[in-house]
């Protein structure tokens, strides 16, 4: 049976100072709708899935999923004792479907990214299922890209495995502008969009071939499951594993790797320059997620709390975010800085900032 798990641990420090230890970007709306990010994925996987939907999370998150989420069973959560990357993630998520459903064909979708055409995306993803339950390979969704994008890492397009699934050649890793802008024109290249479909017991067979130490500590999380002492292994197995991404793992050494292409208004949210993608600007070019006042100021992205204003003058392409008890400023094309600040204030053991 066909059956969801929505990828729900990460932090989102990209999005600092709105996306927190407390609160992380997967829980907040970042003006994509009037719901959460996660309660949007969940919608829009509801008629394709069913009630077969699981949210894999942080232990410390399960409360925030269920708050999110009201109507999903506390047995659809899988609670991650500690974070130890999608690998893992997604092999617990394996071992918990095929312990319900020996036949379970899964499909991976993280939490934190906007669609603009849901109708498409479930055409996209059905097709995919479909796909993986009568080929013997993993399925990846692409997405079409739209610009020369050096923030993702990208598939390049091998033979023609029917009229609207290819193999995958290559998984890319994130391009500098030059090769960005190559790809973009040669039509060869999708952006990898974090969004995969396989058999449980298929992903498991590669995690064991490729990830042998993960894979021998999700057997023994398995074994204890039948034996009705799953979480109690678990809490002790889990945070051992290795803390390796799926895409490194798995995804990027196994074979075939199938690919659809899906075009239907994508965006990872995955900083602030995201905004604008989904969020129109006024007539001066400003993107405005909150309550804000301008003057004399042009292509800015400027976002605060809903009781609080932002007001600014003279200045253009810049990124002003008002969140709780922090600030940001930093010009548009130095957003991925935001990384570096989060890591300064650890460092400086400022925690109360987030």
């Amino acid at each position: 049976m066909r059956h969801a798990v929505i990828l729900a641990g990460g932090g989102g420090t990209r999005l600092w100072p709105a996306s927190r230890r407390a609160l992380p970007k997967q829980f907040l709306t970042l003006g994509t709708g009037p719901v959460s990010l996660l309660t949007s994925t969940a919608n829009r996987l509801a008629s394709v899935c069913e009630d077969r939907l699981y949210v894999v999370t942080a232990a410390d998150q399960v409360e925030q999923v269920q708050h999110a989420l009201p109507e999903l069973s506390r047995s659809k959560i899988i609670a991650e004792p500690s974070a130890r990357n999608t690998a893992a993630a997604l092999g617990l998520s394996a071992v918990h479907l095929l312990h319900r459903d020996p036949d379970a064909i899964m499909a991976a979708i993280p939490s934190d990214q906007h669609i603009g055409d849901e109708e498409e995306f479930r055409r996209v993803l059905s097709l995919a299922f479909a796909t993986a339950e009568t080929e013997d390979a993993i399925v990846t969704v692409g997405i079409v890209p739209t610009r020369p994008e050096t923030g993702y890492g990208y598939l390049k397009l091998g033979a023609k495995h029917n009229e609207q699934v290819s193999e995958v050649a290559e998984f890319v890793e994130k391009p500098d502008s030059e090769t960005a802008q190559k790809y973009l024109d040669s039509g060869e290249y999708l952006w990898n969009g974090g969004m995969f479909i396989t058999k449980a017991a298929r992903l498991l067979s590669e995690i064991e071939r490729l990830m042998p130490e993960t894979y021998k500590g999700l057997k023994t999380i398995a074994d204890a499951m039948s034996e009705g002492r799953g979480d109690e292994v678990c809490a002790r197995v889990y945070p051992e594993l290795p803390s390796i991404s799926i895409d490194y793992g798995v995804m990027e050494k196994t074979s075939p790797v199938l690919t659809i292409a899906g075009d239907f208004q994508w965006n990872d949210v995955g900083s602030w320059s995201a905004l604008p993608d989904y969020r129109d600007a006024d007539s001066d070019g400003n993107v405005i997620l909150g309550t804000a006042i301008t003057h004399d100021a042009s292509n800015n992205i400027l976002v605060g709390d809903p009781d609080k204003m932002v007001a600014v003058a003279g200045i253009s392409n810049m990124v002003v975010v008002q969140s709780g008890n922090a600030v940001l400023v930093l010009p548009r094309d130095r957003v991925q800085d935001v990384r570096a600040l989060v890591q300064a204030m650890r460092d400086g053991k400022l925690d109360q900032f987030l």
